[in-house]
């Protein structure tokens, strides 16, 4: 062609790219003439706008250049490994398909435009504007398709419920505090670290009450008399209820709850 040819109409692409993931080797290369063929006219279906139509292998996009597909007027590109770029392969010049990507450029021989791999963007010659972007898919199986890759079902068949482990685990149990065989009928023990203390003041009656006197907080010592001690100031509280006996405690221990299953006694 030269620049007394007649200027052909320029196609105008579907907007899009996604980036995906393909294999790298050979790129395939237009060897045709540099005069814009028929089929590369605007206003002509050759089918480059269809969504899904397979266009070949993702891995014969190689990493850092190209691939055009002439009959689809597509040219796919892999700036980097596992993302692909699609636009037109229609020169924005004077409407030549591309002739081929090296050098990590989108070339036309018919004047000499070269545009981006990553962009589409015009980096020499006459071309006016950057190449107009298409999408581009790869599938589960390595396709290279136009439009979006169909959703890959695979994981939803291999899956398995969600509820299945929880079903089948359970809740230990406490361990336990002491045996009932540890708390002396008619006594008690003190449990300083859990601040209680457990007596049983009739045998198989276990009762269980703060360790904290209700004078100045300090913890109770002993059992023994039939009574729960604080030596810190004298007072003395009953082993049945906890209520005050004798010294200053102004009122009863508190009461705690605890359980007691075969002759275990363990805190809930």
């Amino acid at each position: 062609m030269n620049d007394n040819s007649p200027v052909l109409p320029r196609r105008t692409a579907v907007a899009g790219t996604v980036a995906v993931c393909g294999l790298a080797s050979a790129c395939a290369r237009y060897g045709g003439p540099n005069t814009p063929q028929p089929d590369t006219i605007a206003g002509e279906d050759t089918g480059g706008g269809a969504t899904g139509d397979v266009l070949g292998l993702a891995s014969d996009v190689p990493v850092g250049g190209g691939t055009v597909f002439r009959d689809r007027e597509i040219v796919v590109t892999q700036p980097s490994e596992g993302v692909f770029r699609g636009f037109s392969a229609l020169c924005t010049h004077q409407g030549c398909v591309v002739t081929g990507v090296a050098d990590g450029t989108i070339n036309c021989d018919c004047h000499n435009s070269k545009f981006g791999v990553g962009d589409g963007a015009v980096l020499a010659g006459p071309a006016p504007e950057p190449l107009a972007a298409q999408q581009v898919s790869v599938t589960a199986d390595g396709k290279l398709v136009t439009g979006g890759a169909p959703p890959d079902t695979t994981a939803q068949t291999t899956e398995p419920p969600a509820e299945t482990t929880e079903q089948t685990t359970t809740e230990p149990a406490p361990p336990p505090l002491a045996s009932t065989s540890d708390i002396p009928v008619g006594g008690g023990t003190v449990f300083a670290d859990q601040e209680i203390v457990i007596t049983q003041p009739t045998r198989g009656d276990i009762r269980c009450f703060s360790a904290v006197c209700t004078h100045q907080g300090c913890l109770v010592s002993t059992v023994a008399g039939g009574t729960i001690n604080c030596d810190c100031h004298g007072s003395k509280f009953a082993i049945a209820d906890g209520s005050v006996t004798a010294g200053p405690a102004p009122e009863p221990l508190g009461e705690r709850e605890i359980l007691v299953e075969d002759g275990r006694i363990s805190l809930p």
